[in-house]
């Protein structure tokens, strides 16, 4: 496809142009067209903070499941080229110039697909989100607040995420899982249960796609899958009450489903990545540990190393695409540790 973008030179900066559009975000929006092929078909698709239209227009044009584009921008400037782009591409869409929390509940149970795509939170929006679904539908958020969701300003994160995160070295998945948690908390206060079918962490910003079904009753089962992490002296242990050395409340179900992964990555982009994310989703235990946590007189285990000692001592574990240095393992810390640590003195 073809579309028109600002000339980010002529303002100083992506940031400062009158319409936003980030050319880092390529692999988020090839992965959501391909999340939304292996969705379904005949969808109505609302994207409420469009920009220049790219994610939504590559929706309609890519992924074959859209039967109705909602696109909407609270600038002029962006709407006009939303139009212009549209066009270009022979897309038919319904274009909007509101406010995105407006919008949504104007358009209440009328959408299959919502995604949210800020600069900065999606949390603003999430409640009005939920309104716009049908009773069965998908979300998808994107946050590149990263810096406040692994608790880098905690004030700021209790503020917005209403969570506490303390610092660990598996702090990325606790990014994710804050994300995760804070959107299953207002799912439930919007009677919908979630369950993500892919969620993941690039560079600097976290994606999430959930899949939603309303019931007061399933929503609370969001709360299973709630909880908090307690890390001290290399250890991790999950609990359901927060103290002085837990974060949280945190996701601590599933982060993604393997087999619509595994469908997502049968369309060709990304394949690797994906098959990646599809080994990490069958271990639903949380937490990965970074290698460096086993090194024996200062040197670390390679993941080669760490992986072929797991397997020879029947632990199952993968690597992680939250860290170089990553392993998840369904083994528990001291057991990791005793063969990693066995493995390093051989």
């Amino acid at each position: 496809m073809r579309f028109y973008v600002p000339d980010p030179e002529k303002y100083g900066g992506i940031y400062s142009a009158p319409v936003f559009y980030n050319p880092l975000m390529e692999r988020n929006r090839t992965l959501s067209v391909l999340a939304l092929r292996s969705y379904g078909t005949g969808l109505t698709v609302c994207e409420p903070l469009s920009g220049s239209g790219v994610r939504g227009i590559r929706y309609a044009v890519e992924s074959g499941s859209v039967e109705k584009l909602i696109l909407n921008d609270i600038s002029k400037e962006a709407v006009e080229l939303i139009k212009k782009n549209l066009e270009l591409n022979g897309v038919d869409a319904d274009v909007y110039n509101e406010d995105a929390n407006v919008l949504l509940y104007k358009l209440k149970n009328k959408c299959d697909v919502v995604d949210i795509d800020p600069f900065g939170s999606p949390a603003p929006f999430l409640h009005a989100a939920f309104k716009a679904l049908k009773e069965e539908g998908l979300l998808c958020a994107t946050a590149t607040d990263t810096a406040v969701l692994v608790g880098r300003y905690p004030r700021k994160c209790l503020r917005r995420y209403g969570s506490v995160i303390r610092k660990t070295p598996f702090y990325i998945e606790v990014g994710l899982r804050n994300l995760l948690g804070y959107i299953a908390r207002v799912a439930a206060s919007e009677d919908f249960y979630i369950q993500p079918l892919f969620s993941y962490w690039e560079r600097h910003y976290f994606r999430v796609c959930v899949y939603s079904i309303k019931g007061a009753r399933d929503a609370d089962d969001n709360y299973n899958n709630l909880g908090y992490v307690a890390y001290r002296r290399k250890e991790r242990r999950i609990t359901q009450f927060p103290d002085l050395h837990t974060s949280g409340p945190l996701w601590i179900g599933p982060l993604g489903e393997p087999l619509f992964v595994h469908k997502m990555s049968t369309f060709g982009p990304y394949r690797e990545f994906l098959q990646l994310l599809e080994s990490e989703y069958s271990i639903h235990v949380p937490w990965f540990y970074r290698l460096p946590e086993f090194a024996v007189d200062g040197k670390s285990p390679t993941l080669k190393e760490a992986l072929t000692a797991l397997k020879e001592s029947g632990i199952y574990a993968v690597t992680t695409h939250m860290a170089r240095d990553g392993i998840k393992t369904d083994g528990g810390y001291g057991e990791v540790e005793r063969v990693l640590k066995q493995a390093m003195q051989v």
